[in-house]
């Protein structure tokens, strides 16, 4: 964490320093997608990374789909000239240095997973592209949000296990445990493979889910809609943004009060493992 922290600083001291504000913005990922349409405005953005087309995404920025997108390579990069590069620092490890050779100016995001993270990410990236007034009204706007959380919390914690079907459980450690936490509930976490009975046997209060394959056809998708987790779970059985949870981002905190709003709801239905 320390060393995440201050490599964050660093950039967000050395980056936009004595510069105009790019005009030609290029994201390579889907994060560095987000948060560049939460700062700038789309004609600032040369292209976006091809996830941002997701339907998760259109649902939260809807002017992604007419911007142009691109498959995060280095020809793309060299064809549409942009002033700066926004990517992540694993995305760009491959051509990296042609890219440092041919003189473009890249920006390597860390990836948020609590709201320290996020106001340190929001201010580097906002200081880049020449918008840290806005970047700090998407900070405001998160600390106000974060405070109406702390206010309203519920009376008990509140035991949420993210499972979308497949075998895993969502970490504490990451951005979801943050949202949860932030929420008023606490992470069900589990050592291996998680089937429905490993699900079952965790005894989480509430099951939460992505909102964004939630309608397609899929393994996943029909393991999670179980009969029996049906039955036993009622209307114990949340959703929540994948475009707002799976990056690090300001809305993030707007993402956990309306998680916090559903998981009232959802305690005051019937259900439950017994």
């Amino acid at each position: 964490m320390k060393h995440w922290s201050f490599a964050a600083i660093f950039l967000l001291a050395s980056c936009g320093q004595g510069m105009a504000a790019p005009q030609r913005i290029m994201s390579l990922s889907i994060c560095t997608d987000e948060l560049l349409m939460s700062l700038v405005q789309p004609e600032r953005i040369t292209s976006l990374s091809f996830l941002a087309r997701e339907k998760a995404v259109l649902k939260v920025w809807p002017e992604a789909a007419h911007i142009p997108v691109n498959r995060n390579s280095a020809e793309e990069v060299l064809a549409q000239k942009p002033e700066l590069v926004l990517t992540l620092p694993y995305n760009s490890s491959a051509f990296r240095p042609l890219l440092d050779k041919a003189g473009f100016k890249i920006l390597e995001v860390p990836e948020a997973e609590n709201f320290d993270q996020i106001r340190i990410i929001t201010r580097m990236v906002g200081k880049a592209v020449g918008e840290p007034a806005r970047a700090e009204r998407l900070i405001a706007r998160m600390d106000t949000q974060l405070r109406q959380l702390a206010a309203s919390r519920p009376t008990r914690l509140i035991r949420v296990a993210g499972w979308n079907g497949g075998n895993s459980l969502a970490s504490r450690d990451s951005l979801f445990g943050t949202v949860v936490q932030a929420a008023g509930g606490s992470i069900v976490e589990s050592s291996g493979y998680t089937d429905i009975e490993s699900l079952l046997a965790a005894r989480p209060d509430v099951l939460a889910a992505g909102d964004e394959y939630q309608d397609e056809p899929s393994l996943e998708a029909a393991e999670a809609a179980h009969p029996l987790l049906l039955k036993l779970f009622g209307g114990r059985r949340v959703t929540y943004s994948s475009a707002l949870m799976s990056c690090g981002l300001p809305q993030s905190a707007g993402t956990a009060l309306a998680f916090q709003f559903a998981l009232k709801a959802a305690m005051r239905n019937p259900g439950g493992v017994p």
